[in-house]
C-alpha cells in the first residue's frame, strides 16, 4: 500500500480520498474545511497541520483544488508542500486550472528532480464515489505507470493524453465543447417552449438528428475529417437556418446567443469564398488560421 497526501477534500475530492483509504493507503489530508478532515479523521485519514505537514514521508501528492492559484499556494507557498518533499514523491495535479500556471508549476517541481503530472477529472462527483470517473493524465509514460496501482482501482479508466499539460488541455476544451452545448440546448428548447412545442416530443426527435446524436458522431468523420467539403449540408444553408431560428426567437422573446455566434463564425467562412461548401468546412478555414484585424465581422 502507497503513502498518500491529498489536498482538497471537496464534492469530489471527499469521495476520492474516502475509496483511497477504503483502499488500505495511508492517507494524510488537508483541507480549508475542518467538517471536511474530520470526516476523512474519522474513517482513518491522519490530517496535517500544513501542506509541508501533510506531505511528509508521502510517496504521492495528489491536488484538487478550485484554482491553480490554490495550487500553487500549496505546493509554493509558505509551508508549503513541495520543500518538504520525499525526494522520490510524485506530484498529480487533479484541479482544472488554468495551463500556465500548470506549466510554471511544473518546471518548479523539475526543479527539484521531482515529477508532476496534470490529472484533470472528466467526470462529476458521482462518478467519483462509484469509482467509475475518467482520469486524464499528461507526462512521461514511466510516471504514469508508476501511480497507476494506486488511481486505477478509483477510477474506470486512467486516459493517458501525452506530455505534460495535455491533459489539462484535453479537459479544458472537453468542458468548452460541453458548456457549449449545455447553453444552445438550453437556448433550443426555451425557444421550443416559447413556440409552444413539447420537450419530450423534441428530446426523442433529437435523438435521430444532427442534433441529439452530436456533429463529432455524425457529420464530421464523413465530411471535414475525410477533407470532403462538398456541400452535404452547405454552411449557406445553416446560415439560413440559423437566422430563420433568431427571427423565430426574436418573435417570443428568446435569446439565442449562441446562434448569434455560430452566423459570425458562418461569415468568416463567407469571407474565404468557401460559403457553399459544407457547414463542416468551416472546421478547416478555422485551422488554417483567420488575420485578427478582420476576426469575427
Amino acid at each position: 500500500m502507497a503513502s498518500v497526501a491529498f489536498f482538497g477534500l471537496g464534492a469530489m475530492g471527499q469521495p476520492i480520498a474516502t475509496n483511497l483509504l477504503a483502499d488500505g493507503h495511508q492517507l494524510s489530508v488537508f483541507d480549508i474545511s475542518h467538517p471536511a478532515c474530520a470526516r476523512l479523521a474519522g474513517a482513518g485519514a491522519r490530517v496535517g497541520t500544513s501542506p509541508a505537514d501533510t506531505v511528509r514521508g508521502c510517496e504521492f501528492v495528489i491536488t484538487l483544488l478550485p484554482t491553480s492559484v490554490e495550487v500553487a499556494q500549496t505546493l509554493t507557498g509558505p509551508n508549503g508542500a513541495l520543500a518538504a518533499a520525499r525526494l522520490d514523491a510524485v506530484f498529480i495535479d487533479m484541479s482544472t486550472g488554468a495551463l500556465d500556471d500548470f506549466m510554471r508549476l511544473h518546471a518548479a517541481v523539475a526543479a527539484r528532480g521531482l515529477t508532476l503530472i496534470d490529472s484533470p477529472i472528466a467526470r462529476g462527483p458521482d462518478f467519483a464515489a462509484a469509482r467509475q470517473n475518467l482520469f486524464l493524465v499528461g507526462g512521461e509514460a514511466a510516471a504514469i505507470e508508476r501511480i497507476r496501482p494506486v488511481l486505477a482501482p478509483v477510477c474506470e479508466e486512467i486516459v493517458h493524453c501525452g506530455a505534460a499539460g495535455s491533459a489539462l488541455k484535453t479537459k479544458i476544451i472537453n468542458n468548452y465543447l460541453a458548456a457549449v452545448s449545455v447553453v444552445a440546448n438550453a437556448e433550443a428548447l426555451a425557444l421550443a417552449r416559447a413556440a409552444g412545442l413539447d420537450r419530450d416530443f423534441l428530446r426523442q426527435l433529437w435523438k435521430r438528428t444532427v442534433a441529439g446524436r452530436g456533429a463529432l458522431e455524425t457529420v464530421y468523420p464523413s465530411k471535414a475529417f475525410a477533407g470532403d467539403h462538398t456541400p452535404g449540408f452547405s454552411a449557406r444553408l445553416a446560415d439560413k437556418d440559423l437566422a430563420l431560428a433568431q427571427r423565430l426567437g426574436e418573435s417570443h422573446g428568446a435569446h439565442l446567443a449562441t446562434g448569434a455566434a455560430a452566423r459570425a463564425m458562418f461569415a468568416l467562412q463567407a469571407a474565404q469564398g468557401r460559403i457553399d461548401e459544407d457547414w463542416t468546412a468551416l472546421l478547416d478555414v478555422l485551422q488554417q488560421g483567420v488575420p485578427r484585424s478582420g476576426a469575427v465581422p
